[in-house]
């Protein structure tokens, strides 16, 4: 067969590959070997094929020979990498990347698999050099962006993670939702971006109460006293499904310090009244239901409420607003609980006269908040993601004016949000008359 021929063969192989008719190109690629066994091209292509159907021991064999030919083709050694990588050997795959980020610098996906083959080798110091070095190529590049939050965070440097992992977002927007790309604007300091985001969203939909809320949120417009009710039912309905994996994911902490708050204070079992307000799931309600002779929960969310029913811990469970609820004067409870919904409600100071009212004299209030890092002169302040910090010392003054005494407060995580730690911290409290 003559050079044209055998260069004809390899056009069609080619072009069967493209087109996606994967057994005919590798039919073609083995004709051209078998004619042409030198054909390091040929070795190439059949090896890039190889890879896309799982095959990296192969695809290396032919790679390694395509090189041995001619050394100087950079995507050759990438691809040696990504067979070799996904054999497990990573010496060899950083090797082979370094290779081809040295032939051609221009590629940012070169050395993002540097940095990846770097970081699960432990040099985190030499991942980083490479994500820089992709980014230098391409400011934008998100995978870059991405390996570097997760490199941040592995070395507890939340704040430039959260940076990344935003800059990240923002660099692929057709790949997040509206919300996420909302935060991460923020994030970023871009609130104008994030501004402009949410009133094309309620150009569309005017009235919706989650871009309205997120709106205030992100200072365009006045923030309002606590979440409406429609803004927490929409976000709850909507995350119903996943949301006992997602807090499992994001290490939430709630449940695990209620049960070990109550073994502390070691109250009788199968004895209290108990009322588990803002229930959700009730991923509480597993660790309150051996103290409780009945165990009421509510929550605004059917979908959340549906969760909960189907745990088959609580005696009772109600729908709505839990200050609606408590201002009917339910009968007086021993115990209530409200983990992870005060951070839904700005000034505390209603919500927790409401909660001891509907306490009995000696009952004991657990909750948690999202925790401020430094004095807030309001007391609160509603955060870009829709819910409200506190200031803990606030907190602490409120239940105070409450006559509520504090029995014990532990500021801890409260669970991760892009890997890092949301500070919070958990109350437990007595009524004293």
């Amino acid at each position: 067969m003559s050079a044209e021929d055998l260069n004809a063969c390899l056009r069609e192989a080619q072009r069967s590959h493209l087109e996606g008719d994967w057994a005919e190109a590798e039919r073609r690629y083995r004709s051209c070997l078998r004619d042409w066994p030198a054909c390091a091209a040929a070795k190439s292509f059949l090896a890039f094929l190889l890879l896309q159907t799982q095959r990296p021991g192969e695809a290396e064999s032919l790679l390694s020979e395509a090189i041995c030919s001619e050394t100087g083709h950079a995507d050759w050694h990438f691809s040696l990498g990504m067979a070799q990588a996904r054999q497990g050997r990573l010496g060899d795959a950083r090797r082979a990347f370094a290779a081809a980020a040295e032939l051609d610098g221009g590629q940012p996906m070169y050395w993002t698999n540097l940095a990846a083959a770097c970081e699960q080798g432990d040099d985190l110091a030499a991942a980083e050099q490479a994500c820089r070095q992709a980014l230098a190529v391409d400011g934008a590049c998100a995978d870059a962006h991405f390996l570097l939050a997760g490199l941040y965070l592995r070395q507890e440097r939340h704040a430039e993670a959260r940076r990344h992992n935003a800059l990240g977002i923002v660099a692929q927007p057709a790949e997040h939702g509206p919300i996420a790309r909302i935060e991460a604007y923020c994030e970023l300091d871009r609130r104008e971006e994030a501004l402009a985001l949410l009133r094309g969203w309620l150009a569309q939909v005017p009235d919706d109460p989650v871009a309205l809320h997120l709106l205030a949120a992100c200072g365009g417009a006045e923030p309002p006293p606590q979440c409406s009710p429609e803004f927490i039912r929409r976000t709850f309905d909507a995350n119903a499904e996943a949301f006992d994996a997602t807090l499992a994911s994001l290490r939430y902490q709630g449940p695990q310090w209620l049960a070990q708050c109550l073994k502390r204070l070691g109250p009788p079992t199968a004895a209290l009244e108990v009322l588990d307000l803002g229930c959700g799931t009730g991923l509480a309600g597993v660790a309150l239901r051996p103290y409780a002779r009945r165990l009421q929960g509510v929550d605004i969310s059917g979908e959340m409420l549906g969760r909960a029913a189907a745990k088959s811990v609580y005696d009772a469970l109600t729908q709505g607003d839990i200050i609606e609820f408590l201002a009917e004067l339910p009968p007086a409870s021993d115990l209530i609980c409200c983990l992870d919904t005060l951070s839904y409600f700005g000034d505390l100071g209603p919500a927790l006269n409401w909660m001891a009212r509907a306490l009995k004299p000696g009952g004991l209030l657990l909750f948690s908040i999202e925790r401020a890092l430094r004095a807030l002169p309001e007391g609160h302040l509603l955060q870009p993601c829709g819910r409200y910090l506190h200031d803990p010392d606030r907190v602490e003054a409120q239940l105070t004016a409450c006559r509520l005494r504090l029995l014990e407060r532990q500021d801890m995580m409260l669970r991760e949000e892009a890997g890092c730690p949301v500070s919070g911290a958990f109350y437990c409290a007595e009524r004293l008359d």
